[in-house]
């Protein structure tokens, strides 16, 4: 299948870590709390080639997910806040920790 096989530019990873420890910092999580972050070729008609899909999961509460239609290392503050705002967080009062500089 030729959609397996082309060679695109991998997530980096520092960023991926970057970006689950602003998530754990701003909204106060537990180490406890399971946050993913993964990127996606999408295939839906209209949608970004890659997509990055964020997750949360805790104790008690149900897993919850929310898509951004970018690749993980194209993401930046702007997109966590929609992040928090899809997952019900008031995302007025959180800051984050930077991670959307080079590297």
């Amino acid at each position: 299948m030729e959609l397996l096989s082309q060679s695109r530019p991998k997530p980096n990873l520092d960023q991926i870590r970057m970006i689950k420890a602003s998530l754990r910092q701003a909204l106060e999580l537990s180490e406890g709390d399971t946050i993913t972050v993964t990127e996606l070729a999408c295939l839906e008609e209209d949608c970004a080639p890659l997509e990055t899909v964020i997750g949360l999961l805790r104790d008690g509460h149900p897993q919850i997910q929310h898509k951004i239609h970018k690749p993980t290392n194209s993401l930046d503050t702007n997109d966590l806040i929609e992040v928090c705002k899809a997952w019900g967080f008031d995302s007025r009062n959180i800051v984050f920790i930077p991670f959307d500089k080079e590297i």
